[in-house]
């Protein structure tokens, strides 16, 4: 009997090499710790099963393994590079950044780790020196689009929209089907005032035809039950965490779980935060597609037999929408996005009367499916933050407020604003976003409404808070606040009114210049719903002196917005279940 020839060290290795190529990374986890077991110092098998380990989000056994693999190697500057990449996961910002400058200081040409750098420098909010790894990046490789895209980001975030969309162009041309490049794109003119929705439908649509994923047309014989007990409902999203999206989806999903629907999750970016944990239970498939390529998840989705794909992003970070180029089920939406995907695969847009209008529909390439009352249904905090006395009360003057991103402060916004401060003697304004963690980019923001004759005194500026209940805490301090445009507030909007403080909002033209009307509307707030911006001016004024509507709002909004649709989750999973049904009816009935 043939025994079963033993392999050699480089024989494994192939073989732990090519599995890891083929993403099978169970295989070749197994074959790079045989080697291990052998040649506890093999440095290529530590390295590689390193970058495994973090590929498998499997960062701390990561960190250990391409540390020592530095300490095999210390002369390797991808080994540092890829070190910093797992470190700045961990959130270990400094670490990482000394991982990239030793590559850098091994090899100064070193194009990603200058990239990787500007990443760093970002998230400390460190802009300026961003700015300059991100530049030293092109310089050094012109060809390689990621850097144009972050830099374009960073500008686009402060407020620098004509720059980003440049840059994002420019990566683009680099490469026509970069994803991220073009939901960039589309996210940056959603901040401008100055275009307008045929714009970006247009921009849309070209994302569609640049994706060269799409190679050929598949056609797939759908597998289905015309009256099933129960819907397959599978949902694509990097935001299953504490970001809007989740606020907007958690409590609408475990309402839909105890219906007649299966829950499928297609992750693209699996978060760990304070509320991640709760999105895993309500779905009975968990598929982390991050690592994935297209036909990978298309064979998954056939698979798993879903009736109804929708994609919870639109055309925002981690985004999979060439996926739904291929139609892997037979009915496919699109909810919670900035807009039309420019997809016509998509069959369905989730709309409402308000942020959806009829006169609107030719914004979109899907067909408008509208809930009766509003779009999303958000989750409050599992946590209780106590609303305290109206802030006038104490103070003697009216605080403005908005706790938004500075990107959506544009110039017509701090002019709006300006004059409202100089229209209300004392008042004053807080404005709260991560990026005035900048001393440079606070000290900007003074100077553009100083040009407004708004002195320093009247505004309070605030950074990043590290827990969403410090976020919260702010509105205590706040006793009106200020909606944004074109861009308006969603979360923010809606945690304004869980704290008591009511939202003066614009009437808008297009999907996202809706929101705050939607809310409002269904918060029986249209009073304050301006028509114009003198408008918003006169009701800013009109407001403020009237104190005891202020402290009566406080005591009651909260009570007011868990009753409304805007925060009634079994009332507005009632709406979702009825359209969704109503979309298989419709796709069974059309078949022979």
């Amino acid at each position: 009997m043939n025994k079963k020839k033993k392999l050699t060290t480089k024989e494994t290795f192939a073989l732990a090499f090519q599995n890891h190529q083929k993403n099978n990374l169970n295989v070749a986890k197994q074959y790079y710790e045989e080697i291990l077991s052998i040649d506890p110092n093999n440095f290529e098998s530590i390295f590689l099963l390193g970058t495994l380990s973090a590929q498998s989000k499997k960062f701390d056994k990561a960190k250990q393994l391409l540390f020592k693999a530095t300490q095999i190697q210390p002369n390797n500057a991808y080994v540092h590079n890829n070190l910093g990449n797992v470190l700045k996961e961990l959130g270990e910002y400094e670490k990482a950044t000394n991982c990239y400058e030793k590559a850098i200081q091994i090899q100064p040409n070193f194009a990603e780790a200058h990239n990787n750098i500007g990443l760093i420098l970002f998230k400390m909010a460190r802009f300026d020196e961003s700015i300059l790894s991100y530049k030293k990046s092109i310089n050094l490789k012109p060809n390689y689009e990621n850097p144009y895209n972050n830099l374009g980001t960073l500008l686009s975030n402060l407020g620098k929209y004509d720059e980003a969309e440049n840059l994002y162009r420019q990566a683009i041309k680099i490469k026509s089907d970069n994803a991220g490049a073009f939901s960039n794109l589309l996210l940056n003119f959603n901040y401008k005032t100055n275009w307008n929705p045929n714009s970006y439908l247009l921009e849309a649509k070209k994302y569609r035809l640049n994706c060269k994923s799409i190679k050929k047309k598949l056609l797939f014989q759908y597998q289905y039950e015309r009256n099933p007990k129960k819907i397959k409902l599978g949902f694509v999203s990097a935001d299953f965490g504490n970001h809007p999206g989740g606020h907007f989806t958690l409590s609408t999903l475990r309402e839909l779980k105890n219906k007649n629907f299966d829950l499928i999750a297609y992750v693209t970016s699996e978060r760990n935060d304070e509320i991640s944990h709760h999105f895993k239970p309500l779905f009975s498939k968990w598929n982390l597609i991050s690592k994935k390529n297209d036909e990978e998840v298309i064979e998954q989705i056939i698979k798993d037999g879903i009736h109804i794909l929708i994609d919870v992003q639109g055309h925002s970070s981690n985004n999979r929408l060439s996926i739904f180029m291929y139609k892997p089920a037979p009915i496919q939406a699109t909810w919670l996005g900035q807009g039309s995907t420019g997809i016509p695969e998509i069959d369905y847009f989730i709309g409402s009367p308000h942020i959806t209008p009829e006169k609107e529909k030719h914004h979109y390439v899907e067909k408008i499916l509208r809930l009766p009352e509003i779009s999303q249904c958000f989750t409050p905090p599992d946590f209780n933050v106590r609303i305290n006395n109206l802030p006038a009360l104490k103070n003697n003057f009216i605080t403005f407020g908005c706790v938004n991103k500075l990107a959506k402060m544009n110039n017509d916004v701090v002019a709006l604003w300006s004059k409202i401060l100089f229209s209300i003697p004392n008042s004053k304004l807080i404005l709260k976003s991560r990026e005035l963690d900048n001393q440079k980019v606070a000290n900007e923001t003074l100077e553009r409404f100083k040009k407004y004759k708004i002195n320093k005194s009247r505004l309070i500026l605030l950074g990043r808070s590290k827990t969403r209940k410090k976020v919260l805490e702010v509105y205590n301090k706040i006793d009106i606040s200020l909606d944004p445009f074109p861009f308006q507030g969603n979360t923010s909007t809606c945690e304004a009114v869980w704290m008591g403080v009511p939202v003066i909002t614009l009437k808008g033209s297009r999907y996202l210049f809706h929101f705050g009307e939607s809310i409002n509307s269904n918060l029986n707030m249209h009073n304050w719903i301006a028509d114009n911006n003198n408008e918003y001016i006169s009701k800013a004024i009109k407001f403020s002196s009237n104190i005891d509507l202020l402290s009566k709002i406080r005591t009651s909004l909260r009570e007011k917005a868990l009753q409304s649709s805007v925060f009634d989750a079994s009332r507005f999973a009632e709406h979702f279940s009825k359209m969704l049904w109503e979309m298989w009816n419709s796709f069974v009935s059309k078949i022979k």
